[in-house]
């Protein structure tokens, strides 16, 4: 049984590839699916696939509800039904705001409180990070602050660089 991993709230394309016994594609068959949800195997929706040419079969649906499902793919006799898991899950956001919120663009952050030692090794320091370039100017709506601390080899060679949120 294959496993797919759906985003909520949008199109998902239930598609089979049917073949005959000598793997040779397979078209003008019934396809039909039928979308259990995996919890009580209730019936969620079932339907028909449109035959697209090449022995692949396609329909689609959009889950609304988090959840594991499974579907069942029904073929004419001498082909071979498949299952398929869907498992629908929140959008993971990537876009640039998040990285920023993360601090991970280098954007909107000071450095302060820096502690070097005798050889210029920056041994600890506290980051600030910023919502938006004002904010930084002014010092305000500060949304995380870390402590970092380093260690260093008698080369002068990091040998630890460790950041810890304090706010």
């Amino acid at each position: 049984m294959s496993e797919t991993q759906v985003i909520i709230n949008t199109t998902h394309y239930i598609e089979l590839f049917v073949t005959d016994t000598d793997g040779n594609a397979v078209t003008g068959i019934s396809v039909t699916f039928v979308i259990y949800k995996s919890s009580d195997n209730s019936t969620v929706t079932s339907g028909s696939l449109t035959d697209i040419g090449n022995g692949i079969y396609q329909s689609s649906y959009s889950f609304s509800i988090l959840g594991e499902y499974y579907i069942l793919y029904t073929t004419p006799s001498g082909y071979t039904n498949e299952v398929e898991s869907i498992s629908v899950e929140e959008a993971i956001a990537t876009s640039d705001t998040l990285l920023r919120v993360l601090g991970l663009s280098k954007e909107n952050q000071k450095i302060i409180d820096t502690v070097y030692d005798e050889n210029h090794n920056l041994l600890s320091s506290t980051i600030r990070l910023y919502p938006s370039a004002t904010d930084f100017e002014n010092d305000t709506n500060v949304f995380a602050i870390y402590e970092m601390t380093a260690t260093y080899n008698a080369l002068n060679e990091a040998q630890f660089c460790g950041f810890k949120r304090i706010l």
